[in-house]
Protein backbone atom coordinates (compact mmCIF):
# COMPACT_ATOMS: atom_id res chain seq x y z
CA UNK A 1 0.00 0.00 0.00
CA UNK A 2 2.62 2.36 1.08
CA UNK A 3 5.54 1.48 -0.73
CA UNK A 4 6.46 4.79 -1.93
CA UNK A 5 7.55 5.60 1.41
CA UNK A 6 11.63 5.89 2.47
CA UNK A 7 12.84 4.99 5.97
CA UNK A 8 15.10 8.36 6.67
CA UNK A 9 18.47 7.48 8.13
CA UNK A 10 20.42 10.06 10.21
CA UNK A 11 23.66 11.67 8.66
CA UNK A 12 25.05 12.81 11.63
CA UNK A 13 26.45 10.65 15.05
CA UNK A 14 23.38 10.40 17.67
CA UNK A 15 23.93 10.06 21.19
CA UNK A 16 23.39 6.43 21.59
CA UNK A 17 23.91 3.37 19.58
CA UNK A 18 20.87 2.32 19.62
CA UNK A 19 17.60 3.21 17.61
CA UNK A 20 15.20 6.14 18.56
CA UNK A 21 12.87 3.65 20.21
CA UNK A 22 10.96 6.54 21.78
CA UNK A 23 8.72 7.44 18.80
CA UNK A 24 6.88 4.65 18.24
CA UNK A 25 3.45 4.12 18.80
CA UNK A 26 2.97 1.95 21.70
CA UNK A 27 -0.85 1.78 21.20
CA UNK A 28 -2.67 -0.09 18.39
CA UNK A 29 -3.27 1.44 15.20
CA UNK A 30 -6.19 1.54 13.23
CA UNK A 31 -5.64 2.25 9.11
CA UNK A 32 -8.46 3.36 6.47
CA UNK A 33 -8.16 4.11 3.13
CA UNK A 34 -9.96 7.08 2.29
CA UNK A 35 -11.54 7.22 -1.27
CA UNK A 36 -9.03 9.75 -2.59
CA UNK A 37 -6.19 7.01 -1.77
CA UNK A 38 -5.04 8.64 1.55
CA UNK A 39 -4.27 6.91 4.49
CA UNK A 40 -6.62 7.59 7.27
CA UNK A 41 -4.66 6.70 10.71
CA UNK A 42 -6.26 6.54 14.21
CA UNK A 43 -5.14 5.33 17.76
CA UNK A 44 -7.39 3.20 19.85
CA UNK A 45 -7.08 3.00 23.49
CA UNK A 46 -4.71 0.83 24.89
CA UNK A 47 -7.18 -0.06 27.46
CA UNK A 48 -10.45 -1.51 25.86
CA UNK A 49 -13.44 1.46 27.24
CA UNK A 50 -15.77 -1.57 29.14
CA UNK A 51 -12.29 -2.00 30.95
CA UNK A 52 -11.85 1.95 31.84
CA UNK A 53 -15.46 2.10 32.70
CA UNK A 54 -15.19 0.12 35.76
CA UNK A 55 -11.62 1.01 36.89
CA UNK A 56 -11.75 2.30 40.29
CA UNK A 57 -11.10 6.03 41.06
CA UNK A 58 -7.77 7.68 41.51
CA UNK A 59 -8.71 10.14 43.64
CA UNK A 60 -11.13 9.95 46.71
CA UNK A 61 -14.24 12.09 46.45
CA UNK A 62 -13.82 15.21 47.71
CA UNK A 63 -15.85 15.65 51.32
CA UNK A 64 -17.76 18.59 51.33
CA UNK A 65 -17.18 20.26 55.04
CA UNK A 66 -19.96 21.70 57.20
CA UNK A 67 -20.34 25.43 56.88
CA UNK A 68 -19.31 27.10 59.93
CA UNK A 69 -22.40 29.67 61.28
CA UNK A 70 -21.45 33.54 62.32
CA UNK A 71 -21.61 32.37 66.30
CA UNK A 72 -19.11 29.85 65.50
CA UNK A 73 -16.91 31.96 63.07
CA UNK A 74 -16.91 34.98 65.97
CA UNK A 75 -15.94 32.32 68.57
CA UNK A 76 -12.84 31.26 66.24
CA UNK A 77 -12.15 34.92 66.26
CA UNK A 78 -12.48 35.51 70.13
CA UNK A 79 -10.45 32.33 70.65
CA UNK A 80 -7.03 33.59 68.36
CA UNK A 81 -7.24 36.81 69.89
CA UNK A 82 -7.94 36.47 73.51
CA UNK A 83 -4.86 33.55 73.02
CA UNK A 84 -2.91 32.86 69.55
CA UNK A 85 -0.59 30.74 71.72
CA UNK A 86 -2.61 28.04 72.46
CA UNK A 87 -5.19 28.21 69.94
CA UNK A 88 -3.10 27.70 66.79
CA UNK A 89 -4.75 27.81 63.24
CA UNK A 90 -4.64 23.74 63.41
CA UNK A 91 -6.27 23.39 66.87
CA UNK A 92 -8.76 25.85 65.79
CA UNK A 93 -8.71 23.77 62.54
CA UNK A 94 -9.54 20.45 64.28
CA UNK A 95 -12.08 21.96 66.93
CA UNK A 96 -14.04 23.67 64.46
CA UNK A 97 -13.52 20.74 61.41
CA UNK A 98 -12.27 22.87 59.01
CA UNK A 99 -9.07 23.71 57.19
CA UNK A 100 -5.93 26.13 58.77
CA UNK A 101 -6.14 28.14 55.93
CA UNK A 102 -9.86 29.22 56.41
CA UNK A 103 -8.88 29.57 59.88
CA UNK A 104 -6.12 32.30 58.55
CA UNK A 105 -8.49 34.18 56.42
CA UNK A 106 -11.18 34.66 59.10
CA UNK A 107 -8.94 35.10 62.53
CA UNK A 108 -5.22 36.12 61.15
CA UNK A 109 -3.00 35.97 64.24
CA UNK A 110 -3.00 38.94 66.27
CA UNK A 111 1.15 39.46 65.78
CA UNK A 112 0.65 39.18 62.04
CA UNK A 113 -1.20 42.17 60.89
CA UNK A 114 0.47 44.36 59.16
CA UNK A 115 1.26 47.45 60.83
CA UNK A 116 1.45 51.14 58.87
CA UNK A 117 5.18 51.98 57.53
CA UNK A 118 6.42 54.44 59.58
CA UNK A 119 6.70 57.87 56.05
CA UNK A 120 5.99 60.91 55.91
CA UNK A 121 2.79 60.36 54.40
CA UNK A 122 0.09 56.87 54.96
CA UNK A 123 -0.53 57.08 51.38
CA UNK A 124 2.52 57.57 49.49
CA UNK A 125 5.73 55.77 49.93
CA UNK A 126 9.61 57.04 49.97
CA UNK A 127 9.86 56.98 46.57
CA UNK A 128 6.69 58.75 45.39
CA UNK A 129 7.41 61.81 48.36
CA UNK A 130 11.02 61.95 46.54
CA UNK A 131 10.19 62.59 43.35
CA UNK A 132 7.23 64.70 43.99
CA UNK A 133 9.70 66.89 46.52
CA UNK A 134 12.49 66.83 42.90
CA UNK A 135 9.16 67.78 40.95
CA UNK A 136 8.58 70.96 43.28
CA UNK A 137 12.04 71.77 43.58
CA UNK A 138 12.14 72.07 39.67
CA UNK A 139 8.94 74.23 39.35
CA UNK A 140 10.51 77.05 41.78
CA UNK A 141 13.85 77.04 39.08
CA UNK A 142 11.40 78.14 36.54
Amino acid sequence: MLSHCVRQVRGYATKSKTTNMKMTARVPLERTSLPNGSLFVTRQPPVPLEVQATAPAIHRPHERKVELTDKEIEEIRQLRQQDPETWTRNKLAKKFNCSSLFISMVAPSPSAQPTPPATMSSEKGYRRQLITKNRQRRKELW
